[in-house]
């Protein structure tokens, strides 16, 4: 007969896993037990929890194994007798496989690509090197492209970043110091923050359609309206918690935080985005190097995505990556190889699997990479 006073541990292998490679849970079983008095569920990304079976394998071993579909934390509860096991729980970081999958180029070829977003069942990429937005399917052939806006400008029209919510798209125009609105169907409606940006990088657009607008020059990110109304700025020029120095991409995770690129601070900021105060701040170090944060995105369960660079003038010790955090700036893996000047990023799922689209500058190309 079992004995629930009997102190049981059980065992994970391997404790880093990746995505997609399955996990298995063992236990010794006691003097008199059996499998049945064993039970575990796992929670989730996200929250869902799924009921392990245990089977016995001899030798007085039992295992229960899954295989996690999502990068991040999950937490593995084992218990004995209907109590938790002396270890129980186990936190897990699960990490993105990584894996080149395609390599998308375009048609016609792209030319210094800055960012990418989802347009319905199309992408929207920013090239910049031809001036231009291209709307492309999801193989990367052209369905069509915008060039300068009827708007009224002096430069040539340097398109950034690209955010879409519903039928709201915004485009950051670097050197002209704007961002263009359009509608669903590609027609320029407004330039927004003409009087107040000098240099916008990263875009996003909220649940209320705030447009929050990341500003490399004046190290702020600027809050508007639909209506080009300026509501608020957070941040200001700086090296302390809540201060930014050259912000690159940004975005609103499930809490409604504003996410940071600060790019020259080599560090992740995430501000309330109601009362623009700091919550947490995490530097980015990769093979013991400061690293640039440039591309930033979050998936559905808020782990924070990235395209980094090392802070280094030396070629041989550069690194360009791509990398997956926590929310709480816990480092969870690495994300493919071969980037150079990896700017925007963009994680969905595409027939049930998960995907980060990665924009390579340097080779003039989006990578998709595995989760």
């Amino acid at each position: 007969m079992a004995s629930p006073s009997t102190k049981v541990e059980f065992q994970i292998s391997p404790m880093s896993p990746k995505t997609k490679q399955e996990v298995v849970i063992s236990v010794s079983l006691p003097l008199n037990a059996s499998v049945e008095d064993f039970s575990a569920h796992i929670q989730s990304p996200g929250n869902t929890i799924k009921d392990l079976k245990f089977e016995e394998v001899g030798d007085k071993k039992c295992n229960a194994s899954f295989v996690p579909e999502f990068v991040g934390q999950y937490e593995v509860i084992v218990n004995y007798c209907n109590k938790p096991c002396a270890n129980s729980p186990k936190t897990l970081l699960v990490a993105p496989r990584g894996e080149l999958k395609v390599t998308i180029t375009g048609g016609p070829k792209l030319n210094n690509p800055h960012d990418i977003a989802e347009f319905g069942t199309d992408f929207v990429i920013t090239n910049k090197g031809n001036h231009e937005v291209v709307v492309t399917d999801r193989s990367g052939l052209l369905r069509n492209k915008f060039v300068m806006p009827t708007l009224s400008s002096s430069q040539n029209f340097e398109p950034y970043a690209i955010a879409v919510r519903n039928d709201v798209i915004v485009v950051s125009d670097l050197e002209n110091q704007r961002v263009i609105q359009y509608n669903k169907d590609w027609v320029p409606l407004k330039q927004i923050g003409v009087e107040f940006l000098k240099r916008p990088t990263g875009v996003v657009i909220d649940s209320d359609d705030k447009i929050y607008v990341a500003d490399h020059e004046l190290c702020c990110i600027r809050v508007f309206d639909l209506n080009d109304h300026l509501i608020k700025t957070i941040g200001r020029e700086g090296t302390k918690p809540g201060e930014l120095m050259k912000p690159w991409f940004i975005a609103i995770n499930s809490r409604r935080q504003l996410v940071v690129a600060d790019c020259q601070n080599f560090r992740v900021q995430i501000f309330n985005s109601i009362t623009g105060e700091v919550v947490h701040c995490f530097k980015v170090i990769f093979e013991g190097s400061d690293m640039a944060v440039r591309g930033l995105t979050v998936d559905k369960h808020d782990i924070i995505y990235i395209t980094a660079v090392t802070n280094t003038l030396r070629p041989r010790k550069k690194v360009e990556c791509a990398l997956a955090y926590t929310m709480d700036g816990e480092f969870i893996g690495r994300l493919g190889g071969n980037l150079s000047l990896p700017r925007g990023i963009h994680v969905m799922e595409e027939n049930y699997e998960m995907l980060a689209y990665v924009v390579d500058g340097g080779h003039h190309c989006i990578k998709v990479l595995t989760l």
